[in-house]
């Protein structure tokens, strides 16, 4: 299994997560489709770094916290829409 750079990917989230913040200031005059899609963006970055903030706390512990993410992500389990 490849490994992953968890610090790389979460330095890259915090990044996109401040272009959307300057993209909403910029486009804040834009109609309510373009700022929703915007603010579902960053909705998924900060699930998106939470996610890495679990992973690296696992590494950290040497998985002892295994139980306790799988609990607290149960909650952003994809769901379908019809």
């Amino acid at each position: 299994m490849p490994t992953v750079n968890l610090e790389l990917q979460m330095k890259f989230l915090t990044e996109l997560n401040e272009a959307l913040t300057e993209a909403l200031d910029r486009y804040a005059d834009e109609g309510a489709d373009k700022l929703a899609e915007l603010n579902y963006m960053k909705q998924e970055v900060a699930r998106a770094r939470l996610v890495i903030a679990e992973r690296m706390d696992d590494e950290s512990d040497d998985g002892k916290s295994g139980r306790r993410s799988r609990r607290m992500t149960g909650g952003f389990q994809e769901a379908a829409y019809s």
